[in-house]
């Protein structure tokens, strides 16, 4: 195992923190596990041919485009780039956990699955762009990181970003939710 002194240590650090936000978001840009393993495996090898000052702390954004560059080299074989990159048009997702630590109340946890699967689904109806931006900032990386990644300006993800979670909070499932939320919040404050 390296030590932290040792070259590979940083590597392997960045494998830990962003091997799973990778793979989740090439399996949404190729729709393909396999594809996607081969992705994120190419983002990693390409690292290891980095030098660390070369990135200058800029390692997560780095390998979110190493990877997009890939997956998107793989749509363009299978011809289907041009969803991707068509900026026309106008998820993992995390759910809250419940407060009480000992033992999750069943009900609340097939919620939180059904609620999930909604947002997930109702996600991958949004056009290409959005979708993107979206799965990046739910990894947690900022306009401006995304922006480096889809080589898109940071004016232009904030408002795909916008656009997207319009799309999301008006659609009528999500509306009846959070209206269903508020009343059981107002009842409940009463």
């Amino acid at each position: 195992m390296p030590t932290a002194g040792d070259p590979a240590h940083w590597v392997l650090e960045a494998v830990e923190a962003y091997e799973l936000p990778l793979l989740r978001y090439a399996r949404r840009l190729l729709d393909d596990l396999d594809l996607a393993h081969d992705a994120v495996q190419h983002a990693f090898v390409k690292l290891c041919e980095q030098s660390q000052d070369q990135l200058q702390g800029r390692v997560a954004p780095w390998l979110f485009r190493v990877c997009r560059n890939k997956a998107v080299d793989h749509l363009r074989r299978a011809g289907r780039e041009q969803a991707l990159l068509d900026d026309s048009g106008a998820t993992a997702h995390t759910v809250a956990t419940p407060p009480d630590l000992r033992e999750p109340d069943p009900a609340a946890l097939a919620e939180q699955h059904d609620l999930a699967a909604l947002v997930g689904s109702l996600l991958a109806h949004l056009p290409a762009p959005q979708r993107e931006t979206l799965d990046l900032w739910c990894s947690g990386l900022t306009y401006r990181q995304i922006a480096e990644i889809t080589g898109r300006t940071e004016g232009n993800v904030r408002v795909l970003a916008h656009r997207g979670l319009t799309r999301l909070r008006t659609h009528p499932r999500i509306r009846t939710l959070l209206n269903d939320a508020s009343t059981h919040d107002t009842a409940r404050l009463s």
